[in-house]
């Protein structure tokens, strides 16, 4: 079977690496492949557990707006009016019984609406008309009832610049979750805060399993501890100032992630890591941070500094993503910079670094 994952265009390259850092996560298949800003990867799983990590995907994800099961998909070239009716076709040569054991749909309970995702436009051909006759054939085959305001499955048409496919919706982003959680309406408030949507990529680019332990070393208000707690990571985070550490707790708290807490410190970053050894946490499974810009650039070299130590307490395989007004160099492996223009002269350079086992 296929899957399919509609990205977000908003960055040019972060919903790609967070989609290639979760398909780490949950392994679908081997072989991604990217058409416009839609990925495809094949999979030899089965359909119970496809589903159940293209859920788990997407529930955790930040920049991949949607999930998809994929029923059937044709290439072409030229005419859109052709290439659909050649998926018109193939569906039309689906057996009932093989449709229904895809889209695990019980007629007699089981509603259905069909949307479509056109990423390439064409005047000719409109949304509704798609829909219509996708969904009369659908029923066709089914004998299940159209629901356009509450259906139990959403089937979607997905429109590419020379491939068009047929997938069921597993699930959609939850934009209400970033948008809800700014850091604004949060228990405690510290203006600079990275927004979650942000926070919950790098967390990904992390490759962060649950039970798994994020250290933030520049924890601020805990914007970065929340969205690993969310994922069900174990969380140490420290700051140099106890407004923060308190703000911190407050945030957690709010969370009901108290359960999650191994550590929140006042402590400076350049101790953290004799600190914990001194705890014996003797090495974390991620580092995820957001240090300080606004500071002199002495400091800066500081930050630097400590950020080269902090590779003392990673995991081998572990990785370190974190933000900075230019590039670092660090004595781990680079794996790709993202850049985030923000204000003015400030563009965030997304860090993402690998340790890697010395051989």
């Amino acid at each position: 079977m296929e899957t399919g994952f509609l990205l977000l265009k908003e960055h040019e390259t972060l919903p790609l690496s967070e989609l290639k850092a979760l398909l780490e996560i949950y392994p679908v298949g081997d072989k991604l492949e990217i058409i416009d800003n839609y990925g495809v990867v094949s999979s030899s799983l089965d359909r119970s557990v496809l589903v159940k990590y293209i859920d788990n995907i997407i529930k955790k994800s930040a920049y991949i707006e949607e999930g998809h099961l994929l029923i059937t998909g044709v290439e072409y070239s030229g005419s859109l009016k052709k290439g659909l009716e050649t998926l018109l076709q193939r569906l039309r040569e689906l057996s009932s019984e093989d449709l229904l054991n895809t889209l695990q749909m019980d007629p007699s309970k089981d509603t259905f609406a069909v949307r479509t995702i056109k990423i390439k436009d064409d005047k000719d051909i409109n949304s509704p008309t798609i829909e219509r006759i996708v969904g009369g054939i659908l029923k066709e085959k089914t004998n299940a009832k159209v629901n356009l305001e509450e259906p139990s499955k959403v089937i979607k048409v997905v429109i590419l610049q020379n491939r068009i496919y047929l997938g069921l919706l597993v699930r959609k982003r939850d934009r209400k979750y970033f948008y809800n959680n700014r850091p604004h309406l949060r228990a405690y408030f510290h203006p600079g805060s990275i927004l979650p949507k942000l926070a919950r990529g790098m967390i990904n680019l992390a490759r962060l399993k649950e039970g798994e332990i994020l250290l933030d070393p520049f924890c601020g208000v805990g914007g970065f501890l929340i969205e690993g707690g969310m994922v069900g990571c174990k969380l140490i985070g420290c700051d140099i100032d106890e407004r923060m550490i308190r703000g911190t707790l407050l945030n957690l708290k709010s969370y009901n992630l108290e359960d999650k807490i191994i550590e929140i410190k006042r402590i400076d970053a350049k101790d953290v890591v004799d600190y914990l050894k001194s705890k014996g946490i003797d090495r974390v499974d991620a580092i995820v941070t957001d240090p300080p810009y606004g500071i002199l650039t002495s400091v800066k070299g500081d930050i630097i500094d400590i950020l080269k130590k902090l590779g003392d307490i990673l995991k081998d395989g572990g990785y370190m993503v974190f933000a900075f007004p230019r590039r670092v160099d660090l004595d781990l492996k680079l794996m790709e910079i993202h850049k985030l223009y923000v204000h003015g002269g400030l563009t965030r350079h997304i860090h993402v670094y690998k340790k890697e086992p010395i051989s």
